[in-house]
């Protein structure tokens, strides 16, 4: 019998050593390199072909110090530290001469050398200790949890992710920031991957292929032999067993991608950490409570007596202390988990010298077991970097125990042939029922099928769902609606294909049709299909109940009415541009007499303004003279002596005042008039940006101290218009002038070629204070601007945009509220 076991045993653990193989083929093909003193030059290593890449190696540290990306810009950079490995804790780390515990914060630094990529990348992260923020060539990527100066402005988390990009240029600059209060220990602890996106993503989904058949076979294990022990509990063995299998599954779920925070993403950081070190603490009092129903004589029970509090008691250091302080004791519970180990290794090969059934493949499957959890105890230490292989292990003694379980329930199967015999004799009585069941049933099965033709070929959509929301059953247009195949929709959940909005309407109707038992009339909604386009139905949904009247699911028909829905809305967008066409007719008809009209009363002010003002001056001696003899005296209502002071700052008003008015006017005539110059001229760019800046040069000076221009070299001419291309950038470089909160703040002009847009391009960046969401998508429209309080008409950049236009080029902007405006303008270079 022991050949036979150790047969199958070895040929099953050869298959699921095969499939590891399969789900983890990523073999190396070149050395990674190291970072050294925060560099990691990858200009020779090609993610195509090379594969992913740790980013492994020293980090620049800042102790003490959450430094953002912009503070590198400063004059005065950041303290460093020093350097220090990564993956790795920075306990044991010393700084001026003192060793650092658990407890601190830190920021790392890595620049990283590429050469030139097209394809997007992704950094794949799993934990840190115990909350981070990413920043990545100056942007903030991501951020899990809150990394603080203390425990209480540090929001502890894990969440396990990957991080995708696209490389604008050779060279990245990760930044880090973390921070520990609730563990003892800290840092970034896990292996950092960096590859094509497609690549990290691939490996991450054959992982999670792999631990979820780890998970769902373990799983399957643990309720099987929970069932068993429900039915036979004089046996205590299947107990134990189901309930170490359990634990097994919550340390799968809690380590490694911690697939928990993603079936419970608001689960507080605290409840996950007690998770994992509970799922440690009570496997190994569980697992010898196992090994000793089975061998009993082996077993001493006073190592019994002993092991099974030091586990109760280690576990009620978890659940009533907090982090903080239980994770202190892991090391010494490690090495009482190694003593357990050799002490089992001990008794089970005692047992099978004493030939006791099952113990030779028992002791197979917790070698396997015993190695695999030494491997995840020197993985956490950082002894070594491989992963947590406890499930692997407990996988291949399942296994072991199953081809035991297999034997055992031989003699059973014996005893249900012979049933099986007298059940024959009983079936042949039955037989001619049997057949007209049969017979039903193919009635039945082929109204099914005219039923399912049926549905299939309607034009409008039919569906049923369960009680959650999933689809059990639907017809072929859903699919050609949604562009999924009918094995991706089949059990899918209808918020998958949905905005969070309509998920909330479809979830209220489908309430009320619950509560009330009445169908809902048609309504509309919007589904999202697998490319995310958007797609308009009208959907019905009655309540769908079994032979007891007790509600099942709910089904309904949906028709497609996206098409009408865009019929409808470019009816609204057309009558929308004639009405904006009649304003702006009406507009040049306005300014056009308008600006006559205004004109000349203001030419009349401003031509005797000065006059008044030097008859003023003129008679200021008179006046004064009389004010020093006589004393003040009223002029105009006012004292005299008041009034000197004001009638200048008066007369400078009403002559600021006028000009205003003429600029005004001069902005809404150039708005409305057809620009009837030829745009024939050959235009050097760089040249009318020299231009527009010496024109506003005074008021650069006066609103930043950081203002830089960068030329593209050998730029070709293009045809158009200097004079306005020169005002765009003249309107461009005021706005960023304008908002400007201090002259710290800089502006950074640039022109370069475009080879992707086949055009000159003109960038213009300010670090002002930016433009709302709300905000950005008109204000290229006449007449909109945030500057009314300050003089501003809203015409400067609808101007801009039409001369933009009429060079058959694109002005776009791209703004984020306290952070800055960037204007772009792509100008093609047409043949003269």
């Amino acid at each position: 019998m022991r050949s036979s076991v150790l047969k199958y045993f070895s040929a099953l653990t050869l298959l699921f050593l095969l499939f590891l193989a399969a789900c983890n083929y990523h073999i190396q093909k070149r050395i990674p390199p190291k970072a050294i003193k925060g560099v990691l030059d990858l200009t020779d290593w090609d993610f195509k072909r090379d594969g992913p890449v740790e980013l492994s190696g020293e980090y620049a540290f800042y102790w003490k110090q959450l430094v953002n990306p912009s503070d590198f810009s400063k004059p005065i950079l950041p303290q460093k530290t020093g350097f220090i490995q990564v993956p790795g804790y920075w306990n044991d780390y010393e700084v001026n001469g003192q060793t650092l515990q658990g407890d601190g914060y830190a920021t790392y630094r890595l620049k990283i050398l590429l050469n030139p990529q097209k394809e997007p990348l992704a950094l794949k992260f799993l934990s840190m200790g115990t909350a981070y923020t990413l920043f990545l060539n100056h942007r903030k990527i991501s951020s899990v949890g809150i990394p603080g100066i203390d425990r209480e402005t540090t929001d502890p988390r894990y969440f396990p992710q990957v991080v995708e990009f696209k490389p604008e240029t050779n060279q990245m600059d990760v930044i880090f920031q973390v921070s520990n209060f609730h563990h003892r220990r800290g840092g970034p602890w896990e292996v950092i991957h960096l590859g094509e996106e497609k690549e990290i993503q691939k490996i991450r989904e054959e992982w999670l292929c792999f631990d979820l058949i780890l998970f769902g076979s373990i799983f399957i294990m643990a309720l099987y032999h929970l069932c068993l022990f429900a039915l036979r509990k004089t046996d205590r063995s299947f107990l134990y067993f189901g309930v170490f299998c359990l634990l097994i599954m919550l340390r799968l779920l809690t380590t490694g991608e911690r697939y928990i925070v993603y079936f419970f993403p608001n689960i507080p950081w605290e409840i996950v950490i007690k998770t994992e070190y509970l799922s440690f603490y009570l496997s190994v009092p569980f697992f010898v409570l196992f090994a000793q129903s089975l061998f009993p004589q082996e077993i001493s029970k006073r190592i019994l007596n002993l092991i099974v509090p030091i586990g109760i008691a280690f576990s009620c250091s978890v659940i009533f202390t907090p982090a903080r302080i239980f994770s202190y004791t892991l090391q010494t519970y490690q090495i009482i988990t190694i003593i357990t180990i050799m002490y089992g290794l001990y008794v089970l090969i005692l047992a099978a010298i004493r030939k006791r059934t099952g113990a030779f493949v028992f002791l197979l499957g917790f070698i396997v077991l015993g190695l695999s959890a030494i491997n995840d105890m020197m993985y956490v230490e950082m002894i070594i970097q491989t992963g947590y292989f406890a499930p692997f292990g407990m996988f291949i003694f399942i296994f072991s125990q199953a081809l035991l379980l297999s034997f055992r329930l031989t003699k059973a199967f014996e005893i249900a042939e012979t049933q099986y015999k007298e059940l024959k004799d009983t079936y042949r009585a039955y037989r001619g029922e049997i057949i007209d069941r049969v017979q039903v049933q193919a009635d039945l099965r082929a109204s099914e099928e005219k039923y399912r033709a049926i549905l299939h070929g309607m034009a409008d959509i039919y569906y049923e769902v369960d009680l959650e929301g999933n689809l059990t059953f639907f017809n072929e247009p859903l699919s050609k609606v949604l562009g999924y195949s009918r094995d991706e929709l089949m059990g899918m959940n209808n918020r998958q294909f949905m905005s969070e909005e309509t998920a909330k309407r479809v979830f209220e109707t489908f309430s009320k049709v619950y509560q009330t038992g009445e169908p809902s009339k048609t309504y509309d909604w919007e589904a999202i299909t697998k490319d995310g386009s958007k797609r308009f139905v009208e959907l019905s949904v009655s309540l769908i109940k079994d032979a007891d009247g007790r509600p099942t699911g709910f089904r309904g028909i949906t028709h497609d009415v996206t098409y009408r829905k865009q019929a409808e809305e470019q009816v609204r967008l057309h009558q929308e541009q004639l009405f904006q066409a009649s304003k702006m007719v009406a507009l040049g008809t306005l300014v056009s007499g308008v600006a006559h009209e205004v004109n000349n009363p203001n030419n009349f002010i401003r031509l005797n303004t000065p006059t008044l003002l030097e008859a003023w001056e003129s008679a200021m001696p008179i006046l004064d003279e009389y004010y020093r003899e006589n004393g003040d005296f009223i002029l105009g209502g006012m004292n005299y002596s008041e009034m000197r002071e004001k009638i200048p700052v008066l007369f400078s008003g009403i002559l600021d005042g006028s000009e205003r008015i003429t600029q005004i006017v001069e902005d809404l005539k150039n708005f409305v008039r057809k620009d009837i110059s030829e745009m024939t001229q050959s235009v050097n760019i760089n040249e009318v940006l020299r231009s527009a800046i010496s024109l506003i040069s005074n008021m650069i000076k006066k609103s930043t101290h950081r203002f830089s221009v960068e030329y593209g070299r050998k730029l070709p001419m293009l045809t158009g218009h200097f004079q306005r291309l020169e005002q765009v950038f003249v309107n461009l470089i005021q706005n960023a002038c304008q908002a400007l909160p201090d002259s710290e703040k800089g502006i950074f002009v640039s022109t370069s070629w475009d080879e992707t847009e086949d055009a000159i391009r003109i960038k213009i960046q300010d670090q002002g204070v930016g433009i709302s969401p709300e905000s950005l998508p008109q204000i290229t429209d006449p007449f909109f601007s945030t500057k009314h309080n300050s003089g501003g008409v809203g015409l400067g950049l609808s101007i801009s945009s039409r001369i933009v236009e009429a060079h058959d080029g694109r002005l776009m902007f791209i703004s984020e509220v306290g952070e800055g405006t960037t204007a772009e303008v792509f100008l093609p270079v047409k043949e003269r």
